[in-house]
């Protein structure tokens, strides 16, 4: 499959150019034909390189559009040129071509998928590469198409239960600087032709309004935005990383909702490889790439050494110290092994802890936002009371 850069001409006499995946030139004038333009030159140039990542509707689309054409019988090379023409997604179409070329010159599917690791990760190139070697290859695409459309969901409610939050809390901050920077200084210098003492809590705002516009607040502005680039850098060292980590784990609401996310998205993955036809042992390796807390991580390694060892899984999870896997979670993984069904139980697992994380987050939407307001209400009250505490004593000013 070629890349062309292409001049035409239409119907209407209008020179049109472009760039078109074809087979051959002759291929390419009969694509542009039935577009109704005339092929007047073209060249072969080298595809783009996709440096960016895709939309993940985009990917989840495509694997269960290639999975309903290998289950209906279409051989692989084919589905893909039939998805390459259909897609909407130019960086998307142009990688399936690329991939198209690949496997019609015998490239392994997985293999011509993983020249694109910012596009395709790990764990979905091991779930074609298991499918494809086990003839289930449509069946492993339903699996990662399931998987994805169930991390995407996930991952949403976990962005909308924070953004609402955070643009309250950015609201507050708003208004509150606002008032001190321009309301506050107008009624400062009316209060400071009064000649008249002034009560605590006015001079206790008007302090802070100076304090917000002298060069104080630049330089610890300053200090804060420093401290920030040296704990990105230290959370880059490994002590830091792990600090950090233990820090996260241990605080209130916040170490609970990170330990379950990470349950979630490595039980979901677990669950998918098993039922895909991976071994324990790998499927644990594999799924590692989704947790990204040091501290847990370290776990599910050893967890992993354990079940290498020829523990059983359930009593690995059990052997792990101060270990996140619950008694839940053991209960089930330990009916799963007796029942042959370790990944469903897995994955049974994995719901209900979702379910856990989204209550979490439910309970933090709805209690944050509204004590912020609350809080923003009485700091205006506390404003209001402050500045027109001295207006109404003005009529005792001799």
């Amino acid at each position: 499959m070629a890349y062309f850069k292409w001049r035409g001409i239409d119907i209407n006499g209008i020179v049109r150019a472009g760039k078109t995946f074809a087979r051959t030139e002759k291929d390419l004038d009969s694509l542009l034909y039935e577009r109704e333009i005339a092929l007047l030159s073209c060249s072969s140039i080298r595809p783009f390189l996709a440096t960016r990542s895709i939309a993940l509707d985009a990917k989840i689309h495509f694997f269960r559009q290639l999975a309903v054409l290998l289950d209906s019988g279409v051989m692989l090379p084919e589905a893909l040129q039939v998805l390459a023409s259909l897609t909407t997604n130019k960086r998307l179409q142009g990688i399936v071509y690329t991939v198209v070329a690949d496997v019609q010159e015998g490239v392994p599917f997985s293999q011509a998928l993983g020249r694109y690791p910012k596009i395709f990760d790990f764990l979905t190139l091991r779930m074609v590469q298991i499918g494809h070697e086990a003839g289930r290859l449509g069946y492993a695409l339903r699996q990662l198409g399931d998987y994805l459309e169930t991390s995407q969901a996930f991952k949403k409610k976990l962005k909308s239960a924070s953004t609402v939050p955070l643009l309250t809390f950015g609201f507050f901050i708003f208004i509150a600087v606002t008032i001190f920077l321009l309301v506050i200084p107008r009624f400062a210098d009316v209060f400071g032709s009064m000649n008249k003492e002034l009560p605590q809590v006015t001079k206790l705002i008007i302090q802070i309004s100076e304090l917000l516009r002298s060069s104080v607040i630049i330089l610890f502005l300053l200090a804060f935005v420093g401290l920030f680039f040296v704990l990105r850098w230290y959370k880059k060292t490994r002590k830091g990383s792990e600090l950090l980590d233990k820090i996260i784990l241990k605080l209130p609401w916040v170490g609970d909702l990170v330990k379950n996310s990470s349950i979630v998205y490595f039980l979901q993955s677990v669950s998918m490889l098993l039922q895909g036809g991976l071994s324990l042992v790998f499927a644990i390796q594999i799924s590692k790439s989704t947790i990204t807390n040091s501290v847990l991580l370290a776990q599910v390694a050893a967890l992993q050494k354990a079940v290498t060892a020829g523990t059983s899984f359930s009593k690995a999870m059990q052997q792990q110290p101060n270990s996140f896997f619950a008694q839940d979670l053991v209960s089930l993984a330990k009916v799963g092994e007796e029942s042959g069904q370790l990944g469903p139980m897995l994955k049974k697992g994995a719901n209900i802890y979702q379910s856990k994380v989204d209550r979490s987050l439910n309970f933090f939407s709805r209690i944050f936002q509204p004590m912020l307001m609350i809080i923003l209400g009485l700091l205006i009250t506390l404003l209001i009371f402050a500045i027109y505490l001295p207006v109404f004593s003005l009529s005792n000013v001799t």
